[in-house]
């Protein structure tokens, strides 16, 4: 009895001086691996298929071989939570003309450099009190984020894609009259009103329209009229 009390306490013991530290650094490097496995897909994707380097290196990783290799290769500093590789995503529309993206038919939301725009307090303080009203420069925000930049991007995502990837009709027959209106205007990046309407599932009232002034009067963007069409030129540098 006392033998067997014995070996358990060595036992235990050997668990928390030896295994116990094992144990813990094997879950480290399986949870440090999970987070390659991410990191590596995303750039895999972001590539359209990337190189034989990467895929050498998640191939290693899945099979569970060469854990140490893999994990000198890719520091735990430099490893981006999945949650945060959307923001790589960010690009100049040249270099989304240029991209694989162009060709995929699955939607992807992809977000431009050219549409970053920041309105501080001073900012907002400089539209005429009259303009402003009520509104406060959160919500003037949230309308530039969530409406006029949104709509910009969700435009020149489909308008620059290649005709062949895009399969749905209603993206199809929107397509054609982006690029009949951006025929009429070649060197400027624009939405019109209808855009704007569409995105909101609404049509334009005089709140919405105030905030598009403000936005006028912030020198982001430019109203201008083409046959009958109201349209809103980009000219935020």
């Amino acid at each position: 009895m006392f033998r067997r009390s014995h070996q358990a306490k060595n036992c235990l013991k050997r668990f928390r001086t030896d295994l116990g530290p094992r144990y813990a650094e094997v879950i480290r490097k399986m949870r440090l691996n999970e987070l390659l496995i991410l990191h590596l897909l995303e750039q895999l994707d972001r590539t359209d298929g990337g190189g034989s380097d990467g895929r050498k290196v998640l191939q290693a990783v899945q099979n569970g071989n060469e854990g140490e290799q893999v994990v000198k290769q890719e520091p735990v500093s430099s490893v981006k939570p999945a949650a945060s590789l959307t923001t790589d995503r960010k690009m100049t529309l040249l270099d989304y003309q240029n991209s694989p993206f162009v060709s995929k038919m699955k939607p992807r939301c992809l977000s431009f450099l050219d549409f970053n725009v920041v309105i501080s307090q001073e900012d907002f303080e400089q539209i005429p009190k009259y303009m402003r009203g009520r509104e406060s420069v959160d919500e003037l925000v949230t309308f530039l984020q969530t409406v006029v930049v949104a709509c910009f991007e969700e435009k020149y995502t489909l308008l620059y894609k290649n005709k062949k990837a895009i399969t749905n009709q209603q993206d199809l027959a929107l397509w054609k009259a982006f690029n009949l209106q951006q025929a009429a205007f070649p060197n400027h990046k624009f939405v019109t009103q209808g855009d704007i309407a569409r995105k909101m599932g609404r049509l334009i009232d005089k709140k919405v329209n105030g905030k598009i002034q403000m936005l006028r009067h912030l020198h982001i963007m430019q109203e201008t009229r083409h046959e009958g069409t109201v349209y809103y030129f980009w000219i935020r540098e």
